[in-house]
């Protein structure tokens, strides 16, 4: 096949030249910037222009017309889409070239022109050439798009920042709303706009552009509020266009209270916009505009009635009063609870009934817990018989002792020292005794023999203190107290004690019980002891005696409640100390859990109220 001449390019007074210069739209430069193409390219036989659209590529201008027949040319597009790069090949089956060419921009393909033509490879390369050539048109056009559209973004996007720093102004919500309406207005070249806020079930009117007070008991005030009520029950975006109304909105027939509203205000266009906040819709805005064409307008208030809806929200909710917000929160809280939906918080609730129902149905004996010291049932002091020193110590704290058992020895040497004394000077005495009553003198005697009862008693007392310098059990127990083994030699004046001594196995429990507990503590009731060092094995033991006289410890009060013991632990030693509880009548759980809450209240109110 021998190699065509491209044809010259139409005279610049053909009307393809004036469509391709006076192209409004993408579309329409396309069509002539291909039917130019084609006019100068006899050997093209079909020619299709593809751009990209969410992330698929969709032909824009076909060349001669739309036929399934272009599918064939699928193969050489999805090579050229993953080369990035002109292809140029035959088709065996046609018999025809096909060409691809990409139109690149940031190494991304944003336009395709693929084709097919009655050539060989080597008139494929000059065909090539001329769409690389007429390319430049497309990418030029193309990158006019994107630069506008990034404008239109960046123009849309600072408006919306603006309109909605308004609402973010440190005012009363009112003032704000009245504001936004202003701006709005002036934004949008609308002829009115109009917000009303949700309250309940209906709405209220908040603001009207151009208008700081209002009567909203007029008929164009209800009106207001009864097209706006519409848009909230359908939900979505609602426009209304008098006579005309577009497919792609909502029809004029189903909003008949806008038709109403148009008729008073004498506006011919309506668009109203609910505010959603989540789910819940917080209000409606509504434009009036004295033309219809609002394309702009409501690609621009659909972003932004979704931003003002929760900012409105969140205002509403800050400027309400403590009860009110008590009571916002009770609704949202029965919502959850007796509403749809929400399974963990009704699985909560129904496991707090049931928790409560119990802690109320079951009955526990109520036990009072008080501190616990073990004590000897009785306890017998070993003291110091007269004054003198430590000679030696046989026991100290801990030990036990039989009955008799020497404890410890006072230094009697001075004792029998002066007991000797004693005893010559009654000897003396009794001599010369004698001696008066074989002379018979009478006077003499009688002085003699009270001399010689002195004697013989300070003797007898000398000698009383000498046995009484061994101090001794007065019966079998156990040494609670005292530690004379470092004061060998120290001095000890008379009376001072030196051993505490308490039999065993007979211990007596004091317990201290705060005097909130008090009422419920009787004679004779049961109890429980657990000591510090015994917690394996309970004692139990049985209230004896209730003393009336308080105690403070740790800053409260006490009583001591003696008790006995009824169970006895070979561990169990005087002093210890543990935790004892006295079991009292029976009580429900939540009484057990929460009376000590219940005095303090009680006392609290007492002491607070008149």
């Amino acid at each position: 096949m021998t190699t065509q001449a491209p044809h010259a390019l139409p005279p610049h007074h053909s009307p393809l030249w004036e469509q391709f210069a006076q192209a409004k739209t993408l579309d329409t430069f396309c069509q002539a910037w291909q039917q130019l193409l084609v006019a100068q390219l006899p050997q093209m036989r079909a020619m299709a222009v593809m751009i990209e659209h969410q992330h698929q590529f969709v032909p824009l201008s076909v060349w001669p017309q739309v036929s399934t027949e272009l599918a064939r040319l699928s193969a050489v597009v999805e090579r050229c889409l993953q080369q990035k790069t002109a292809i140029v090949q035959m088709n065996a089956q046609t018999g025809l070239l096909e060409l691809a060419y990409p139109i690149l921009q940031q190494q991304n393909i944003v336009c395709l022109v693929v084709g097919e033509a009655q050539a060989t490879l080597a008139e494929g390369q000059v065909l090539l050439r001329h769409l690389y050539w007429g390319s430049a048109w497309l990418s030029h056009i193309l990158h006019q798009q994107q630069q506008q559209h990034t404008h239109d973004s960046q123009q849309q996007q600072r408006q919306l920042l603006d309109a909605l720093a308004i609402s973010l102004q440190d005012r009363p919500l009112q003032h704000s709303l009245f504001d936004i309406a202003n701006d709005l207005k002036q934004r949008l070249n609308a002829h009115k706009v109009t917000i009303a806020l949700r309250y309940g079930a209906h709405l209220q009117l908040k603001a009207l552009s151009e208008m700081a007070t209002f009567d909203k008991n007029t008929p164009l005030a209800k009106a207001y509020v009864a097209a706006m009520e519409e848009t909230m029950d359908v939900g979505k975006p609602c426009v209304y266009v008098a006579e005309t109304t577009s497919p792609t909105e909502t029809s004029s027939s189903t909003l008949p209270l806008h038709q109403q509203l148009a008729h008073l205000s004498h506006s011919p266009c309506l668009h109203s916009y609910p505010l959603i906040a989540g789910t819940q819709t917080v209000g409606v805005m509504l434009c009036e505009y004295q033309h219809t064409d609002h394309a702009q307008q409501h690609t621009w208030l659909a972003p932004f009635t979704a931003l003002l809806a929760p900012i409105i929200r969140q205002r509403q909710a800050a400027q309400r009063h403590s009860l009110s917000r008590l009571g916002g929160e009770i609704r949202a809280l029965g919502q959850r609870l007796f509403g749809r939906g929400h399974l963990i918080w009704k699985t909560v609730a129904i496991s707090v009934c049931l928790m409560l129902v119990i802690l109320n149905v079951w009955q526990i004996p109520y036990r009072v817990s008080a501190k616990t010291v073990i004590e000897g049932e009785v306890q017998r002091v070993a003291s110091a018989p007269f004054a003198g020193f430590i000679a030696h110590a046989a026991v100290k704290a801990g030990d036990h002792v039989q009955q008799g058992q020497v404890l410890a020895q006072l230094d009697d040497r001075e004792l029998r020292l002066e007991r000797s004394r004693w005893a010559s000077e009654r000897d003396q005495y009794q001599a010369k005794l004698r001696e008066a009553v074989a002379g018979q003198k009478l006077s003499e005697v009688q002085i003699l023999n009270a001399q010689s009862q002195q004697a013989h008693a300070q003797w007898q007392l000398v000698d009383d203190k000498i046995t009484r310098a061994q101090l001794r059990a007065p019966f079998d127990g156990l040494v609670v107290a005292g530690d004379l083994s470092q004061q060998i030699g120290a001095p000890v004046e008379m009376g001072k004690e030196l051993f505490t001594i308490t039999p065993l196995r007979r211990y007596r429990v004091i317990l201290q019980v705060d005097e909130r507990d008090m009422a419920f503590i009787k004679r004779q009731q049961d109890g429980e002891l657990v000591m510090m060092g015994l917690t394996g094995d309970p004692l139990r033991f049985k209230v004896h005696h209730i003393t009336a006289i308080a105690s403070q410890a740790d800053g409260k009060n006490f009583f001591k409640v003696e008790a006995l013991l009824e169970s006895y632990s070979p561990r169990l030693r005087p002093g210890m100390e543990g935790i004892g509880k006295v079991t009292t009548e029976s009580r429900s759980m939540a009484w057990v859990l929460f009376h000590p809450l219940g005095q303090w209240l009680s006392l609290m109110m007492w002491k607070w109220l008149p």
